[in-house]
């Protein structure tokens, strides 16, 4: 009798929806903080944009003293700074609330912790100035969609208290 040998178990993203694609990591699989790319959770409102970096610009805009649009070759001369950040999508477990609520019925996989690289924010800001009166930041992106609660059409964006300098 020939001994078969035991395969070995491969983890996947668990898939919610592929378009827009929205997938969670499957936390039994991991054992260490960091999680890798290939099993980190994916969350989207919308569709992934079409763009190329080369012709990538940021505005920065409104409460700030002077406007000023960034190319993605000007944000790349800036030094980066690495953080160990801890994601987490605000629907994180939903699918284990009764009753049901609306939404992507995410389990416990929603949240992923990764080292990040990039420009921060703050060094843009040095450019332009932000008002001290200012309350919040918007983030628009380039990834466009129809709102669920109606059709209109918009840009997905998210707000955050802005912070002052210290």
């Amino acid at each position: 009798m020939k001994k078969v040998e035991s395969s070995t178990v491969r983890a996947n993203l668990i898939t919610r929806s592929l378009i827009p694609e929205n997938k969670e990591t499957p936390i039994q699989f991991l054992k260490e903080d960091n999680v890798s790319d290939k099993l980190f959770y994916r969350r989207n409102h919308f569709s992934y944009p079409n763009f190329s970096t080369s012709f990538y610009y940021l505005p920065i805009e409104g409460f700030v003293y002077s406007s000023k649009t960034f190319s993605m070759q000007e944000i790349l001369t800036f030094p980066p700074k690495t953080l160990k950040v801890l994601l987490e999508c605000a629907g994180n477990k939903r699918d284990l609330f009764r009753p049901k609520v609306f939404g992507e019925q995410w389990e416990k996989g929603a949240i992923s912790q990764g080292i990040w690289k990039g420009i921060p924010l703050r060094t843009l800001l040095q450019f332009t100035g932000l008002h001290a009166d200012a309350k919040e930041i918007v983030v628009e992106g380039y990834d466009i969609g129809e709102r669920t609660d109606s059709n209109e059409i918009v840009h997905f964006s998210r707000r955050f208290a802005s912070r002052k300098s210290s």
